[in-house]
């Protein structure tokens, strides 16, 4: 029989810096495999793993994953992808647009097309976009944080 050591542990720290899309829903941590744990937006999570070194892997919807390989003392920092972290910002922005063309609108002597003349449709549409493919990619990726 084995005996574990102490220098088998693998001690690491998860810290997640994600933006708005997915912010509400945890990410999955897995180790070689098996699921250790989730980490909840903008949390710092310290894992204590049976194990020398292995493989990392977070997993963002859709089961879109995200694999590093780690070892003992490391830091480990979830981020957003760069498709994820500019559909965040397009997102911010055409969220004040239509906010503003609101406001606009509902003063008196304004034009009633307001400041962008935009139909309900083409602002769904374009949210809609903007959510379905962030969902479908990869939404997150995890780094060594220094």
């Amino acid at each position: 029989m084995e005996t574990i050591k102490d220098d088998d542990n693998l001690k690491i720290t998860v810290k997640r810096r994600t933006w708005f899309i997915g912010s509400f829903t945890p990410v999955k941590i897995q180790f070689n495999g098996r699921l250790i744990g989730t980490v909840n937006s903008f949390k710092e999570t310290e894992m204590n793993i049976l194990a020398k070194k292995g493989q990392l892997m977070c997993t963002s919807p859709m089961d879109r994953e995200s694999k590093l390989n780690v070892q003992a003392g490391d830091r480990i920092l979830i981020k957003d992808t760069l498709f994820s972290r500019t559909a965040n910002i397009l997102i911010a922005v055409w969220t004040i647009l239509v906010i503003s063309n609101l406001i606009y609108t509902s003063l008196p002597d304004t034009k009633p097309e307001g400041l962008f003349p935009e139909s309900g449709l083409i602002v769904l549409s374009v949210y809609l976009i903007l959510c379905t493919g962030s969902y479908f990619s990869r939404q997150y990726k995890i780094v060594i944080n220094d």
